[in-house]
């Protein structure tokens, strides 16, 4: 009998992406395939039991981008104006090593989210594999690199591309010209019913969009915001999910540093909340940028994203600052909004 794990790997290999076995090879933990002419490996990278008996399996999606990548303050100013801050459901992992670029989607996946997790999965996977395809040639030239186009050791490089390399031009961008499926109405439910307490300082809703702070450092709070209400470049509409993180003033080359070592830990290592997007740098913070197309569009699936966005802020609080969060860490007077408050009181009374 398969896991959950086993069970997803299979499900993506012959119901999802309806892989080749001429243009694959199976791995002892998944597989690796060319829908076109970039590499793509899905596999099970890692897992963990609970006390209850139960176990969650790290999926991990990557497909090859760019090789020959040489990595100095220059580059990094590129990569983190034109790169980037531009991530749908991937994130860019450069590996030092072997030079590289990947883009790379990391989940846990248990049985009870497991059914409806897979399709997402599937989804990144595809547009992976159209990004690689669009984005390689123009980004090696930018970039002085060299697109990473390999074949199959037995097949060569494929001249007729999977059908799955065309499923966002036939699927997803044709379902992104239609209005956001997330609703006023499902955003002002989910502010309401999930995101007024713990892990949440405060949470305030507004047409198809929910800002909410959490704990951040001793005394901060880092912002999220998820939005229904803004179109994406390619995709069109969907949610996108956005959280910002202050730190310590930095240079632009370590801001990018920190955004792609902790694009290699989130996306590529230990995924904390779902690792459907990446992070850049912006002036004194590190933002994580995701987005859902509306074809993942399902009902109630914005609480999950929520405690999703929990965990990722909660592992960055520890990591970024050393300050885990307490039950003090919740207290409403340390949100900006509180702050702000505090501070338009005093100049009134000056």
């Amino acid at each position: 009998m398969m896991n959950s794990g086993e069970e997803t790997i299979r499900w993506l290999f012959k119901d999802h992406l309806q892989v080749d076995e001429a243009w694959s090879i199976r791995t002892p933990k998944g597989f690796k395939w060319w829908a076109d002419k970039h590499l793509q490996i899905v596999e099970i990278i890692g897992e963990k039991r609970f006390p209850d008996g139960d176990t969650e399996y790290c999926i991990s999606v990557r497909t090859d981008f760019l090789r020959s990548v040489k990595i100095n303050d220059e580059m990094l100013q590129k990569i983190n104006m034109k790169l980037l801050p531009f991530s749908s459901m991937a994130g860019v992992v450069h590996d030092p090593e072997n030079s590289t670029l990947e883009l790379c989607s990391l989940v846990r996946v248990y049985e009870h989210i497991r059914e409806w997790m897979a399709p997402v999965i599937g989804v990144a996977s595809v547009l992976q594999i159209a990004e690689a395809k669009r984005y390689g040639d123009y980004f090696a030239k930018i970039l002085g690199a060299e697109n990473a186009i390999s074949g199959h050791p037995q097949g060569g490089i494929r001249k007729a591309p999977d059908e799955m390399s065309s499923l966002s031009e036939r699927l997803i961008i044709p379902v992104g010209k239609q209005p956001s499926r997330w609703t006023q109405e499902e955003f002002e439910e989910a502010c309401s019913e999930n995101m007024q307490r713990p892990p949440a300082i405060l949470a305030t809703n507004g047409g198809q969009g929910i800002t909410i702070e959490f704990p951040f450092g001793e005394k901060e709070s880092s912002l999220c915001m998820l939005k229904g209400g803004r179109s994406h470049a390619i995709y069109g509409n969907g949610l996108y999910s956005i959280q910002v993180f202050p730190v310590k003033t930095m240079s632009l080359s370590e801001g990018v540093t920190m955004a792609l070592s902790l694009n290699k830990r989130h996306l590529a290592e230990c995924p904390e909340g779902y690792g459907f997007g990446g992070f850049h740098y912006e002036e004194d913070s590190i933002v994580f940028m995701g987005f859902l197309p509306n074809a993942l569009y399902r009902p109630g699936l914005l609480p999950n994203l929520f405690f999703s966005c929990a965990s990722r802020a909660k592992d960055l609080s520890s990591y970024l600052t050393g300050h885990d969060w307490t039950s003090d860490s919740f207290d409403p007077r340390r949100s900006s909004a509180f702050r702000l408050s505090e501070e338009m009181k005093n100049l009134e009374s000056r």
